[in-house]
């Protein structure tokens, strides 16, 4: 299994701080004491974590001063610590922060993988048990799909069967969040057509995920040119997303793994992970307030969202995305564009059923 890693945007290797391993193994006692104990403790430091037995914050009133009977001057109050469920909330976003800074110390641990001809049981044991996303590639080089599904091909194969597609989304700032005001029928020649015809580019025509159901029959013709992902997939059919460049889904997170299988054109994806959720601004179900990490007024409105490092991937055919539950990301077409999206893994998908609502 040959492996290639995509750093973080963050660092050039992976990295923030873009420090090279050593390679050298920790030898020495397991008590830090002198020379030992100072080396450990700048090291925790140099990851913004304190160092060993770091002193706690002195809230009891003024010090006496080092040396001297003469007491410090007065200090202002300390700020009011949190508590109820303010507290909760900060010790939660601290686990996760610790546990993203103890992943950075090393690529290996904190890359996006791209991977060829990945076995099942590696993408169970690597990727989708421990959550991470990884980039697939060769698993479905074999697929007709990838030369056939031109947009001639497309028009023609499904021909002037009438499809559901989202529509009116350039202007409507909440076309993810009410979907069904924008369901629009068309037949899909003539979908094709709008999309591709000079100026059809953007956000405004799309046909998604959530119109699946509604188009299945209509592209049962095109079935014939996919194959089942039997290493990490059930044989269910997955569902179809058309649209042109300029399409662009924001950010948000799924209530199920997915694994996204471009099939024509490309797409570019800015994922982020759970432990930067306190940063993104969680509004409403599970979208982001920030919508679009490449926008400056949005970040502009929305200040911590500075504080993320986003992984960025180009998806081109016949590669694959798996992007595990709760991992944020937004997804814009670069081209006339077709995907599959699967959640229909060999293994357990849940979560949403639980999912907090309100």
């Amino acid at each position: 299994m040959a492996e290639r890693i995509a750093s973080m945007a963050g660092g050039k290797d992976g990295r923030q701080d873009g420090r090279q391993d050593s390679g050298a193994p920790v030898t020495g006692s397991l008590t830090p004491q002198g020379a030992q104990r100072a080396k450990l403790d700048a090291a925790l430091r140099s990851i913004g974590l304190a160092g060993l037995g770091a002193p706690r914050p002195y809230t009891g009133g003024p010090r006496k001063a080092s040396g001297s009977a003469q007491a410090a001057a007065p200090q202002a109050a300390a700020p009011q610590a949190p508590s109820g469920e303010a507290l909760a909330l900060a010790r939660r976003d601290w686990i996760m922060g610790v546990q993203e800074r103890q992943r950075r110390l090393s690529v290996q641990a904190s890359a996006l993988m791209r991977c060829r001809d990945l076995p099942g049981q590696a993408f169970l044991d690597h990727f989708y048990a421990p959550g991470r996303p990884v980039v697939i590639e060769g698993a479905v080089d074999h697929w007709p799909a990838l030369a056939k599904w031109t947009p001639e091909y497309l028009a023609k194969t499904v021909g002037s069967v009438p499809v559901e597609y989202q529509g009116g989304r350039e202007g409507a700032g909440d076309f993810e969040l009410a979907k069904d005001r924008h369901r629009h029928t068309l037949p899909f020649d003539a979908f094709i057509a709008m999309v591709t015809q000079p100026g059809g580019q953007g956000n405004d025509a799309y046909i998604t995920a959530y119109n699946n159901a509604a188009n299945a029959a209509a592209f049962a013709p095109l079935m014939a040119d996919i194959a089942p992902v039997g290493a990490y997939l059930t044989a269910d059919p997955g569902m179809l997303w058309f649209g042109p460049a300029g399409t662009f889904t924001p950010l948000h997170f799924d209530l199920t793994n997915n694994l996204l299988i471009q099939v024509a054109g490309r797409k570019r994806i800015r994922l982020v992970p759970p432990s930067q959720t306190c940063w993104m601004y969680n509004h409403r179900h599970v979208f982001s307030a920030v919508h679009d990490l490449d926008d400056p007024a949005r970040i502009a409105a929305h200040p911590l969202a500075r504080n993320v490092t986003p992984y960025d991937v180009e998806l081109g055919p016949g590669d694959m995305l798996f992007i595990p539950i709760g991992w944020w990301h937004q997804v814009r077409a670069l081209d006339f564009s077709v995907m599959l999206t699967c959640t229909n893994f060999l293994w357990p998908n849940l979560g949403h059923e639980a999912f907090p609502q309100g």
